[in-house]
């Protein structure tokens, strides 16, 4: 059954001083022939000359709407934009990356094509040093249930946390609350988790969309203390969840998802300063065993190597190549 309705949807970017590429990214979703959104700008505190970017646009499109934030961080920038729309469905953009053009129609056809769908997942590309893109990656299939999409992503390499790659009922926040964990250093994956316990449909877009650009100052890249501090945290936390709440069934699926972000914490280990390394060394040791619910080539490497020369020099030939694999 379709619902024919073609969806209102809130388009949500947080800006913090990226103004060399912040009208690259608003102009990749004005310039989009689907005109059914609004574009809620949420200025997080810039030092730069990204607020007053965001208020001439705010001045010339009745679809943008600014606010301006002391900087609180993303996940509370999102939080208030998500408050702020009206939208049937939430998409989010990161301020230094972009669209490809002329896709938004195509993904509120494809949302209006099933009676109601919870979240579609969309593809991306990384934009490369000479500005050219890489290969567009993501989930593929047409319509899936909680259930099967988890043990779809169990079958999967990656797990595609990223809030940017989804497009989100505005229910799962309504109704659900759904939110992002204010202060928390990589949100998206302790939102994601929330997410896929209480979304039901499911649906991909299979077109050419996002485009991440990877910036050194990026808080993705963060290599802070609190970073490790957090990342250990919503590990935990969700290790504690799963035993305590999850169906015995599901709980394999979730350990899956876990693992994957583990085996990521690992290969970034020695991307810290070695007094960091020595202080939350035992506490990640100690979560190896998550890597037993990842039945993959790099899981089942991590395991040999860590029997084969131990922990610390896995993590470094892990981060080595890591940073090998580079994208000109």
């Amino acid at each position: 059954m379709q619902n024919n309705l073609i969806p209102k949807i809130s388009v949500i970017i947080p800006v913090f001083n990226t103004e060399k590429y912040l009208k690259t990214c608003i102009n990749s979703v004005l310039n989009q022939e689907y005109d059914d959104f609004e574009l809620i700008l949420v200025n997080d505190g810039s030092s730069d000359g990204s607020g007053v970017i965001c208020e001439e646009y705010s001045r010339t499109n009745s679809r943008v709407k600014t606010v301006h934030l002391s900087n609180g961080g993303a996940a509370t920038a999102r939080n208030v934009g998500i408050e702020k729309s009206k939208g049937e469905y939430i998409m989010f953009l990161d301020s230094d990356d972009f669209w490809i053009d002329g896709c938004l129609s195509e993904i509120a056809a494809k949302l209006s094509s099933h009676e109601e769908i919870d979240v579609m997942f969309l593809n991306y590309a990384i934009v490369k040093k000479d500005g050219s893109l890489t290969e567009f990656k993501g989930y593929k299939f047409d319509y899936l249930t909680r259930r099967d999409l988890l043990k779809y992503i169990s079958l999967q390499n990656k797990v595609a946390v990223s809030a940017c790659l989804k497009v989100i009922n505005k229910k799962m926040f309504s109704e659900k609350k759904i939110y992002f964990k204010n202060g928390l250093l990589a949100e998206d994956i302790d939102w994601f988790f929330n997410l896929m316990r209480v979304a039901d449909s499911f649906t991909t877009y299979n077109g050419d969309f996002y485009c991440y650009r990877i910036l050194e100052n990026s808080a993705s890249r963060s290599i802070s203390e609190k970073r490790i501090i957090d990342y250990l945290y919503i590990l935990n936390t969700w290790v504690e969840i799963v035993n305590k709440e999850i169906d015995k069934e599901e709980q394999f699926y979730f350990y899956n998802m876990i693992g994957y972000e583990y085996e990521v914490l690992l290969a970034t280990f020695f991307d810290y300063k070695k007094s960091v390394r020595v202080k939350y060394l035992s506490e990640i040791k100690s979560l190896i065993w998550i890597l037993n619910y990842r039945k993959k080539p790099r899981s089942k490497m991590i395991k040999f190597l860590n029997k084969l020369v131990g922990f610390n020099n896995t993590c470094k030939i892990l981060n080595y190549y890591l940073h090998n694999r580079k994208i000109n």
